[in-house]
Order: structure tokens, then C-alpha cells, then sequence
């Protein structure tokens, strides 16, 4: 198990580096490849960096190390990071890959996949069925999000819900926080994988992406 003394040197590097007048956003991507914890409590928030062992959040981790530099940072540059994703400039992916690793990429992009993407998934095909339905004329009533949950998974969000809290053994009436629902979405998006076909999968991750890359304009969908 990492201590103190294991996070203690990177984080000393990172605000030399910072203090020094270095590129801050990239000092800090270079710092999550050396980060040797998956998960961490700090004044009782949870940060959990990588589902399931295989999944890196990236931009959590990215919030965990700002606290450290969080002196030495514009607080604008800091709030538009934190509070958007909105980094002081573009980094490319060819260089988010050099800075933390081609390891710690690979489960970067199966974040972005498993749970961002994912995310739209949902999301995209309820908008597909909306469409349908208004090009039939049957505008009486609208696609509900448990016929969308039921057309890519098969079964209503609840029903899902309550199988991946029996899954990892969490609490039936509790509410998921911030990690676990990070974790249910990584779950959905590996019974996708399992239970439809190829192409189906396909079709409707392309239908997430562009929901995606509407959604964040001109930014874009960095990493992919």
C-alpha cells in the first residue's frame, strides 16, 4: 500500500516544477504518472482513480493533484479546469500519451469509453426513439428513459441498478455517490459489450459520440 512517503516526493516535484514558472496543467499530467494510489480519502471525499482496476478517471485524479499546487496556480485557470475541464490550452493526445504513460493512456481511453461515452449512449438512443415517434405522427406520448435502458440493456435502470449493488455488495437503499456511479456506468458499459453484437455496439457508440461531441461544442472530445 502507498504511504505518505511514496506521494510525498512527486508531489515535492510537482510544485518545484510549478514554482519554477513550468507549464502547470502539464506538470500535473506528468505527476498522475507516478500517482500510486487507485483510490484515497482526503477530509472525508473519496477519490477514486481507476474502476475496476483498468479504468483511469483521469480528470479526478487531475483534482486530487491541483490541491497540491493550488497556491501556485491562477485561481481562473484553476476554476475553468476544475469546474469545466477546461485546461489553459489544448494538449494533444499524442502528448497526453507521452506525459502519463502509454499504460495509464490505455485506461484513460477505457475511462472515456466506459463511462463518458457511455454516458451518451442512453441518452442517444432515447433521442432516437423520440425521433421515430415523431416522424409516425405518434406525438400522444414520448419515449420514456426505461424504454432506452430496456433497447440497450435489456432491462429498466432500477432492475440494473440492483443488480450491480447486489454485484459489489453495496447497500440496496443507498444512494450511489460520485464513485459508484462512475462504477455502474464502467459495468454498463461492459454488459453492452457482452450481451449485443458487434455492429449493434458500434451503431449505437457512434450515436454517443456525436451526442458527445454536440454537447461539448468547439471543445471537442479530447482523447479520442
Amino acid at each position: 500500500m502507498a504511504t505518505d512517503d511514496t506521494r510525498a516526493p512527486i508531489i515535492e516535484t510537482l510544485r518545484q516544477r510549478v514554482a519554477d514558472g513550468g507549464d502547470w496543467y502539464r506538470a500535473i499530467l506528468a505527476a498522475s504518472s507516478q500517482w500510486p494510489l487507485e483510490s484515497e480519502a482526503i477530509d472525508g471525499e473519496d477519490f477514486t482513480y481507476l474502476l475496476d482496476g483498468e479504468a483511469l478517471d483521469l480528470m479526478r485524479l487531475c483534482e486530487r493533484l491541483c490541491l497540491t499546487v493550488a497556491d501556485l496556480v491562477p485561481e481562473d485557470e484553476l476554476a475553468a479546469l476544475l469546474a469545466n475541464d477546461r485546461p489553459p490550452f489544448e494538449v494533444s493526445r499524442d502528448e497526453i500519451k507521452e506525459l502519463i504513460g502509454a499504460d495509464r493512456y490505455r485506461a484513460y481511453l477505457s475511462f472515456l469509453y466506459g463511462v463518458l461515452v457511455e454516458e451518451m449512449v442512453v441518452l442517444a438512443v432515447l433521442e432516437e426513439l423520440r425521433k421515430k415517434r415523431r416522424v409516425s405522427g405518434r406525438t400522444q406520448y414520448d419515449a420514456e428513459l426505461d424504454e432506452a435502458y430496456n433497447y440497450v440493456y435489456g432491462s429498466t435502470r432500477a432492475d440494473l441498478m440492483a443488480a450491480f449493488k447486489k454485484e459489489r455488495g453495496l447497500p440496496r437503499r443507498r444512494t450511489l455517490g460520485l464513485a459508484n456511479m462512475k462504477a455502474f456506468t464502467y459495468w454498463l458499459f461492459k454488459l453492452r459489450l457482452r450481451s449485443s453484437d458487434k455492429s449493434r455496439v458500434a451503431s449505437d457508440t457512434k450515436r454517443a459520440l456525436t451526442l458527445l461531441h454536440r454537447h461539448m461544442g468547439m471543445r471537442g472530445a479530447r482523447g479520442f
